[in-house]
């Protein structure tokens, strides 16, 4: 057998990837009519222009047609490990679960957009309340009216009359017994060239003050003081599903949290097995050179090799995607570096605790979980619209009381002889002896009286009465159906977690038993009792043992967060 070192001139990059592809195992070449077998060793030469060769044959040079450029990627495949994903770099934001949540609950941008609900149910609200704000309304009106004459009395000349009124009224529906009331001022000066009117120009004044009471209908409740609680229990029911949203976020970010801790670990899981089957390698091709191992050993241990690398490529994926859900759900969206910054979990996964209370938790869940309390709110609705049909399909019995006093001034027109007469003179009452009048009740005039509306036949209010009545026992066995259901979430999520405080246990003895396995393996192999191939799979095994492990530990954080998540919250 002969050795050398041979310069390769780049020329054929066909036989060089036939032969690179054939690294490390017997290669035949013919040249000149002369079959040589050709042992290509991947990944011991420096420079990528030179390769080590075995020949068996004649002595004349060997001229290797192999290509500089597909030598080096392949050659440093072997040798490095499986680069990582690349990524952009950017600012390291280390952090614990929970300034985790903090983010989330302060940055989150889901959340900021339920934040806007209770503020909208705050308005609706105050839109209702505005039903029983007192409403003023003034009105200013300036008329002249030019008429001809038609009568004996008004004489042959054309009759015009100015007239200038203003006037304000008050009114309001009272918040309580679904009454209301109205007071009006109202004043005007009227100049008219009739000359059979007493007063020219004439001042009036009013005060009228009219009140409607409901005794039957609407005195309990009406449309206005239903709409109103309605909107403060929906107010409620906003306030409730911010509460569930903020839950759900702080869930969401500590599952991602973990989740990432999770991936990150799976990496070193991975590397660790890759550094494994990297060293099994290197241990066989040590073999094969001194003929103690079959050349099938080292092919079986680079295919290992590669195998381990895709799996730490993967897992470094994930890893990534992992921490693109996490600074999705805690990152503010217009922060500049949002892609760019790199997370780092600051928390290991915590050891397991003690089983769980479920009755407790049961408890805690039936009174604190919001869409519990929503059912509830659901029902009090329910009620405010049973309350007001109810009420609605009573007769519309009212009390109607109005008041009124006037008041007459102005210049007075002064007669004398027989019809119409002859004006001798004036006498004038200014404004404030006619509001005089007004304010003391010279000429008072009033009203009592009742109404009553009642239609024959079924009604309207009847039908919906009826309808409102199942919607609210709608309700009740909502309600009934949402408590089963947290308390079957609750259990669900207390079993899992006890399960998962148990996988744990068990998937730290798999470990152990697989380290001890592959360490007794190891030593075998290396006086020769056992091969690659068990080796490997001791490998192999303890690699899942450790996933497992590492599993069962993130099952566990993970069913601890939704243990307490299902008394917070309900199922998406």
């Amino acid at each position: 057998m002969k050795a050398a070192d041979l310069g390769v001139p780049i020329s054929d990059a066909a036989d060089a990837l036939r032969l690179l592809v054939g690294g490390d195992q017997v290669t035949t070449y013919n040249e000149g009519g002369e079959q040589y077998e050709v042992h290509v060793r991947a990944g011991e030469f420096e420079d990528a222009s030179r390769i080590r060769l075995w020949w068996w044959g004649s002595a004349r040079t060997a001229t290797l047609l192999i290509a500089a450029l597909v030598l080096s990627p392949f050659s440093a495949q072997a040798q490095t490990p499986a680069p990582a994903v690349q990524t952009p770099a950017g600012e390291v934001v280390r952090l614990t679960r929970d300034e985790a949540v903090r983010m989330a609950i302060d940055n989150n941008a889901d959340l900021a957009a339920s934040r806007f609900d209770p503020a909208i149910s705050a308005e609706r609200v105050a839109a209702a309340r505005s039903a029983f704000i007192p409403t003023l309304s003034t009105a200013l009106q300036r008329n002249s009216e030019t008429t001809p004459s038609s009568n004996l009395f008004s004489g042959d000349s054309a009759l015009k009359t100015e007239f200038w009124s203003g006037g304000a009224t008050l009114g309001q529906l009272l918040p309580w017994g679904g009454g209301t009331y109205d007071v009006s001022f109202n004043s005007a000066r009227t100049t008219t060239s009739n000359p059979l009117t007493t007063f020219t120009p004439s001042l009036t004044s009013s005060i009228q003050a009219v009140f409607s009471q409901p005794l039957l209908r609407n005195f309990k409740t009406d449309a206005a003081r239903a709409e109103l609680d309605l909107t403060r229990r929906n107010r409620e029911i906003a306030d409730l599903r911010l509460q569930e949203a903020v839950a759900r976020t702080s869930a969401d970010a500590e599952t991602a949290y973990w989740s990432l801790v999770s991936a990150r670990a799976a990496v070193g899981v991975q590397q660790r097995s890759l550094d494994l089957s990297l060293e099994l390698e290197r241990t066989n091709r040590a073999r094969v050179d001194v003929g103690q191992s079959p050349p099938l050993d080292l092919v079986t241990a680079r295919a290992e090799v590669a195998q381990r690398r895709e799996t730490l490529i993967v897992a470094r994926t994930a890893a990534l995607q992992a921490e693109d859900v996490l600074r999705a759900i805690i990152f503010d969206p217009k922060r500049t570096d949002f892609w760019m910054a790199r997370l780092e979990p600051a928390d290991g996964v915590p050891p397991a605790a003690s089983a769980p209370d479920v009755d407790s938790a049961v408890r805690r869940a039936l009174t604190e979980r919001p869409d519990i309390a929503e059912a509830r709110k659901q029902i009090q609705i329910g009620d405010t619209n049973v309350m007001l049909w109810k009420n609605q399909t009573l007769p519309d019995l009212r009390l109607q009381a109005t008041y009124a006093t006037s008041g007459l001034g102005g210049s007075r027109l002064l007669r004398t002889g027989g019809f119409p007469g002859t004006i001798i003179g004036t006498e004038v009452t200014s404004f404030g002896t006619v509001l005089g009048q007004v304010f003391g009740a010279d000429f008072p005039a009033w009203t009592l009286g009742f109404t009553l509306n009642y239609p024959l036949g079924k009604s309207g209010e009847e039908a919906n009465l009826a309808r409102v009545r199942l919607e609210r026992d709608q309700a009740a066995a909502r309600l009934r159906s949402v408590e089963l259901v947290a308390v079957r979430e609750v259990r669900d999520a207390a079993l899992r977690l006890e399960q998962n405080r148990q996988r744990i246990e068990t998937a730290q003895l798999g470990r152990e038993l697989a380290e001890q396995r592959l360490d007794a393996e190891q030593r075998r192999f290396e006086v020769g009792m056992s091969t690659s191939f068990l080796v490997i799979q001791a490998q192999r095994d303890l690699a899942v043992a450790r996933n497992n492990e590492l599993q069962a530990s993130l099952d566990y954080q993970l069913a601890v967060v939704a243990f307490e998540s299902s008394q917070k919250v309900g199922s998406r």
